[in-house]
């Protein structure tokens, strides 16, 4: 009953226009006032042991690192790079988007980040080549998803710590569906552009090339730094996100980009950021605790499997939950929500909780991009003040090999197991 209660009170205080982690810490404390079952102090200790976690300590590093490069130059060299490379295939400019996003999304950990940073370059770039805006709105808000899936992550982090699964083999599991990702979105943005006839970029010389490429030199050193040193062992998470900050605002003082303004905004941002981030896992630690203790979790698995047994149309079922929960919810709140109810249920159809982690951050970060509430797609129309009935026509079909990925790693765990088998053994 106390169990129940929690959940109705949670979706009356959102219903109401509440923030999520408001909602789940008051109806935390409202029903432990009713039921008079546990102290109320216990819900402060709950919410104090649920971020009294040395992972965690990567999240605000990551989401600095993001900051200072966005501001310090960086992220300019970073797109000037990947034009480079794919600019001159047809839909170059789009492709230079995807790659950048690929590039970036192996320093920051950040989707906000990545939005934010390159997300107002890849567009501004991609119309002044002639690309239609809504198309360059579509391909920069889908490109971002990529990000949360490629190490590092901070979606993947809260999962690990919330799920208490290794940080290490969710990031190492992470590589290779991020991969394919962006190689399945460069097939249809090539598709698109060959059929509108899209421009190429206009050809570099070598003179320039190597300048572009000297200057992009350091910062593509951070994703090997970063990514290699976890893949290695030398460092740990943690330690990646901090070393991907100091070395960040090295090459942001070398270039001479950033002031003591930019400073202080940037580390204004990153306590706001981090701390939302931070309250929102501490209230659903609290909130999970109570739903585990009333047993709420295992009378949902125990429900589900009453339903069917058959692991596949489980999965499915896990993927249509998850993709709606995604297109109306934040991506890390739906972690928070949902990670409580998997757990039982990733025991009971034993599945791996490393290739789980990846479909569950994977479903919500493609959710964030679905039409027609997809909460991407309202975020980037803010940013390029474009036309939402042609931009969810554009995502349509950016979304379709983003589906199809999905699938793939869903049905398929070899694609996300078999680097973390192989490195870890």
């Amino acid at each position: 009953m106390m169990g129940i209660s929690l959940l109705i009170l949670f979706i009356v205080f959102l219903l109401s226009g509440i923030p999520i982690a408001v909602a789940m810490g008051f109806s935390s404390m409202a029903v432990c006032v009713l039921f008079n079952a546990y102290p109320t102090l216990a819900i402060v200790h709950k919410i104090v042991a649920g971020v009294d976690s040395y992972v965690l300590i990567s999240i605000p590093f990551f989401i600095l690192a993001g900051e200072i490069m966005n501001t310090g130059g960086i992220t300019n060299r970073i797109f000037n790079f990947a034009n480079l490379i794919v600019g001159r295939i047809p839909g170059g400019m789009g492709h230079t988007n995807v790659f950048a996003s690929i590039i970036f999304s192996g320093m920051s950990g950040s989707a906000v980040a990545d939005t934010g940073g390159l997300g107002m370059i890849e567009m501004k770039a991609m119309t002044d080549k002639g690309y239609d805006k809504e198309f360059s709105a579509a391909v920069t808000c889908t490109s971002a998803t990529i990000g949360p899936i490629i190490p590092p992550s901070i979606p993947l982090v809260v999962f690990g710590a919330m799920a208490e699964v290794s940080i290490g083999s969710l990031f190492i599991a992470g590589i290779i569906p991020g991969i394919l990702m962006g190689l399945s979105l460069m097939a249809m943005i090539y598709y698109i552009s060959v059929k509108r006839k899209y421009p190429t970029r206009d050809k570099i010389g070598v003179k320039n090339g190597l300048i572009i490429t000297r200057k992009a030199i350091l910062p593509m050193l951070s994703p090997v730094i970063i990514v290699g040193g976890i893949l290695t062992g030398i460092i740990t998470p943690t330690e990646a996100a901090i070393v991907a900050t100091v070395y960040a605002f090295i090459l942001s003082t070398a270039y001479g980009e950033m002031n003591l303004k930019e400073l202080k905004r940037i580390l204004f941002n990153t306590i706001i950021n981090s701390a939302t981030i931070i309250f929102i896992i501490g209230a659903a630690t609290s909130f999970s605790w109570i739903l585990t203790v009333e047993g709420i979790p295992r009378l949902v698995t125990e429900f589900i499997l009453s339903v069917t047994s058959n692991k596949y149309l489980i999965l499915i079922l896990l993927n249509v939950i998850l993709l709606v929960m995604g297109m109306f919810m934040e991506g890390l709140s739906i972690l928070t929500i949902i990670v409580p109810f998997l757990i039982p249920l990733i025991k009971a159809v034993g599945m791996n909780p490393v290739h789980m982690g990846i479909m569950v951050v994977l479903n919500v970060m493609i959710g964030l991009s679905t039409p027609p509430v997809g909460m991407s797609l309202f975020v980037i129309n803010k940013i390029a003040k474009v036309n939402m009935n042609k931009l969810f026509k554009e995502v349509i079909p950016l979304i379709i090999p983003l589906f199809i990925v999905l699938m793939l790693v869903t049905f398929i765990p070899e694609i996300s197991m078999v680097l973390p088998t192989l490195i870890l053994s």
